[in-house]
């Protein structure tokens, strides 16, 4: 059984958060960030990608032609994008030059879905479904899968009434013809008043 400090450290929440910077870094940026954060307790701070020269980067229109380095921040104790972005600026970035984002803020997830979305059409827009997986009918419809089904759940429960140690249930045998009910039958009557 686990202790109560066991299932506090699993109920640990972390914030997460992604930070791109827009051409060249300072020297020494990576460590001088990390040392800003120390305050939430910073759990992993790392370069993820540096992307490479692009005429237009996604985040920032007033840089053309540069890079942009993504770093991942991870820290123990709350915080905002805010408090982060004031960090960095007192380390002397300009805040055009960079980006704070949560890992669930919505511009974050609409940017990994457009980068999933690999045609640019409607998937919807195809009626016969080309991209969805062929799939035999025999295997999910019809009589011949509800017979084996059947055979399926009637195979688990037999085996899982022998691992529980239940064994089948039957019915005595009775006499059919000519017998009498144990209604009637009575070994000592039993006197009714006022006969």
């Amino acid at each position: 059984m686990k202790t109560f400090k066991e299932y506090l450290a699993e109920g640990k929440k972390v914030y997460d958060f992604k930070i791109k910077v827009a051409g060249e870094l300072p020297e020494k940026f990576q460590e001088n960030l990390k040392e800003k954060l120390g305050r939430c307790g910073v759990k992993t701070l790392e370069k993820v990608a540096t992307t490479p020269i692009q005429a237009q980067p996604l985040d920032f229109p007033d840089y053309p032609n540069c890079e942009v380095t993504i770093f991942e921040v991870v820290c123990e104790y709350p915080i905002t994008s805010p408090e982060i972005i004031n960090d960095i600026k007192t380390m002397g970035l300009p805040e055009s030059s960079f980006r704070v984002r949560g890992a669930n803020e919505p511009v974050e997830n609409e940017q990994l879905l457009a980068s999933l979305e690999s045609t640019g059409k409607a998937l919807l827009d195809d009626g016969q479904y080309k991209e969805a997986d062929k799939v035999k009918v025999k295997d999910y419809f019809g009589d011949d899968f509800n017979k084996s089904f059947l055979k399926d759940l009637e195979k688990t429960s037999k085996t899982s009434k022998k691992e529980r140690g239940i064994g089948e249930y039957k019915l005595a045998k009775t006499k059919t013809a000519g017998s009498v009910s144990p209604m009637t039958k009575i070994d000592n009557p039993v006197p009714v008043k006022g006969k």
